[in-house]
């Protein structure tokens, strides 16, 4: 009975053995089960933690390295693999495996749990903007619609046009003057001139490509380079003739190369960009009085500069006593800067071929004291006037106005000599003689006016009549055409006009640009435009320190200059005291007339 009991006990142990191997799976794949869980729970770590990562840099901040103190641990969502298990009261006991090839593997007591990997916690409930990508503006193409498919040409006027010069000024297409809404010749020279250096085509036609490339686009700035040609380059040419880095032949008109290499050897020579281009700097610097010229300059010895040492004596620039020597020392750089300012070029001491064929011409004007000029010699003149009685003492200043100038010509009057009120050699040989006559009234007391009648101011009339014969001589000029580099007689820039116009009134005045009147010393300075006096010099400021205009003020508020804006000589319509373009731009002005 006990046997049999036995047996149907194992019977019964085997039975439900079977059952339980039917129901949970065998050792060996509770093993698999159980990797395959550990597996797919660090995927689901690695998850987490590259998400964290990307959501950091998403707001810009760097990934934080993981800290064993006081984490800040993102909660990740754990994943368990559950296995079926029997009931403990129904668990068999542990037996030997049934076969030699089943392996032996207990499984883990306790659930794997998730690492928890710290990262920086992120503000709850904020958006993260992502990062634009960089967007590249496209250039301006002529499908745009700026000017609603209008065009504009040579002698329209339209609101459009003032925008349109005043970005050429920027650019250095046009010449520094107050905008307006007139399309003139000038205006399409410019045009014409962005075009072609901007890669459109040169036909001087406002359209929507033009315009969109003036206005919006990158548009290049102006440079005089090789293709180019006109008037403007012909002055150029001039220059460079002037001072010895081109051929006399080789001013045409037009920019080639030889002009370009000319143009490179004077940036060399003058510590220039050395590009063979005109640009302001380069432009400036060739009429700059400290400009280095690729001729006989200060310090240079050569047998050939007696001659003209001797032709500088001859015509009173230079001291009779003087031992000329060949060498370019300061008394000839001096005595030739003197030459040059008298005969209308530019000051700038250099013997070149232009200053050496006119000192040896006979239009070469010899040294006078006159019409504004200053310094010692004429201070000393005017002492010597003032104890003839030609002048009062408080007139003795050292600058020769128009006061100096009737007074001269009242003493040549006296004493038989050219009445043209400029101190030459016989003027100052008569002056310092013992026989030279005495103004009438000298040494005696200024009659007291009867009534009704003012007291003659000395040089009032010659006043009037030197003011008066500038503006005279400027108004017959009215519609001349404007030309970059002009200096007349039919065609002007605005320091051309201004320079042309001096010396048809008397006044000696060496060529200056826009830019070096604004160093000038030599004439009375006025700040102030509420100060301006009628003849006065007028000197603005252009866009940029490089560019600037002047012009002559006829007074009530009115000017008259070479206009770029207008292409032309002109008188401004508005009061340029009352202006803001003027005011704003208003530098100086110098008084040439006492």
């Amino acid at each position: 009975m006990k046997e049999q009991k036995t047996s149907s006990g194992k019977a019964s142990k085997t039975r439900r053995r079977k059952q339980f191997r039917k129901i949970v799976p065998n050792k060996t794949t509770r093993v698999l089960l159980a990797a395959i869980a550990v597996v797919l729970l660090l995927g689901v770590i690695v998850g987490i933690v590259s998400g964290g990562i990307a959501i950091a840099r998403c707001v810009g901040k760097k990934a934080s390295t993981v800290q064993t103190s006081d984490p800040q641990p993102v909660e990740a969502q754990e994943t368990s693999v559950t296995v079926q298990e029997t009931p403990a009261a129904e668990q068999p006991a542990p037996t030997e495996p049934e076969s030699s090839s089943e392996a032996v593997v207990l499984l883990p007591t306790e659930e794997p749990t998730a690492t928890e990997v710290p990262v920086q916690e992120l503000p709850e409930e904020t958006e993260v903007p992502a990062t634009p990508e960089p967007v590249e503006t496209p250039e301006p193409t002529a499908s745009t619609d700026y000017l609603s498919g209008k065009t504009y040409r040579n002698g329209d006027t339209d609101p459009v046009i003032l925008d349109v010069q005043a970005r050429l000024m920027d650019l250095g297409y046009l010449d520094p003057d107050e905008p307006d809404e007139f399309f003139g010749n000038q205006t399409q020279d410019a045009l014409i001139n962005f075009q072609r250096h901007n890669g459109l085509t040169a036909d001087g036609v406002l359209d929507e490509q033009t315009y969109a490339l003036l206005v919006y686009g990158s548009a290049k700035e102006f440079v005089m380079q090789e293709g180019d040609n006109g008037d403007d380059v012909k002055e150029v040419q001039d220059r460079l003739y002037e001072l010895g880095y081109l051929d006399f032949g080789s001013r045409n008109g037009t920019f080639g190369e030889k002009t370009a290499a000319a143009i490179r050897e004077f940036q060399s020579m003058n510590r220039l960009k050395v590009d063979g281009k005109v640009g302001a700097k380069t432009l400036n610097t060739l009429y700059s009085g400290d400009v280095v010229g690729n001729y006989f300059k200060s310090g240079d010895t050569d047998d050939s500069i007696v001659v003209f040492q001797k032709q500088l004596q001859k015509l009173g620039y230079l001291d009779r006593k003087y031992v000329c020597k060949g060498r370019m020392d300061d008394k000839t750089v001096s005595a030739i800067k003197l030459f040059q300012e008298s005969n209308g070029l530019v000051r700038d001491g250099c013997l070149g071929p232009a200053t050496m064929d006119l000192i040896r011409s006979d239009d070469a004007i010899a040294y006078a004291m006159r019409l504004g000029m200053s310094g010692s010699d004429v201070k000393d003149a005017q002492k010597r006037l003032s104890k003839l009685g030609y002048i009062r003492t408080n007139q003795v200043t050292g600058y020769y106005g128009e006061t100096t100038a009737e007074a001269v010509r009242e003493f040549q009057k006296r004493n038989n000599l050219t009445q043209d009120g400029e101190i030459d050699a016989k003027t100052l040989e008569k002056l310092n003689s013992d026989k030279a006559k005495a103004a009438p009234n000298a040494g005696k007391t200024t009659p007291t006016p009867k009534p009704g009648k003012a007291t003659p101011t000395p040089g009032k009339e010659g006043k009037r009549k030197g003011v008066e014969k500038l503006i005279e001589i400027a108004e017959s000029k009215l519609g001349c055409k404007y030309v970059r580099g002009a200096k007349g007689p039919d065609t002007f820039d605005c320091s051309g006009f201004v320079y042309w116009c001096l010396n048809q009134a008397g006044i000696k005045q060496a060529y200056m640009t826009s830019i070096i009147w604004r160093t000038c010393s030599k004439y009375k300075r006025i700040n102030a435009m509420g100060d301006l006096k009628r003849g006065d010099i007028l000197v603005f400021l252009g866009e940029s320190l490089d560019s600037g205009h002047v012009g002559i003020y006829l007074g009530d508020g009115h000017m008259i200059d070479a206009s770029s804006s207008r292409g032309r000589v002109r008188v401004t319509e508005n009061d340029i005291t009352k202006s803001k373009y003027w005011q704003e731009h208003f530098l100086m002005a110098f008084r040439i007339w006492d």
